[in-house]
């Protein structure tokens, strides 16, 4: 008996539509998702570093690399919606 589980939601319920996702829609999702991460962290790290600590160089790369991570993002979106809508 499992606390978490709703009784009335049988287990696999999750595992069908998730199988039933395109791969290419799926590997879109996922990439966005680690870019969008990648960037925040980045960008916030980066800007911090700067802020706090006076780091301009070593924070200024960082915040670069932040803002690929977010440009990165917004690609495979757009890539993925240019595909989709064609």
């Amino acid at each position: 008996m499992d606390p978490l589980l709703d009784e009335d939601e049988p287990t696999g319920d999750l595992q069908d539509p998730v199988r039933k996702i395109d791969s290419e829609t799926l590997l879109a999702f996922m990439f966005a998702v680690l870019f969008a991460h990648i960037g925040l962290f980045a960008t916030s790290l980066g800007l911090m570093l700067i802020g706090f600590r006076g780091r301009w160089v070593v924070g200024s790369a960082v915040v670069v690399v932040g803002a690929l991570g977010l440009v990165l993002t917004v690609a495979v979106y757009r890539r993925y919606r240019s595909k989709s809508d064609a």
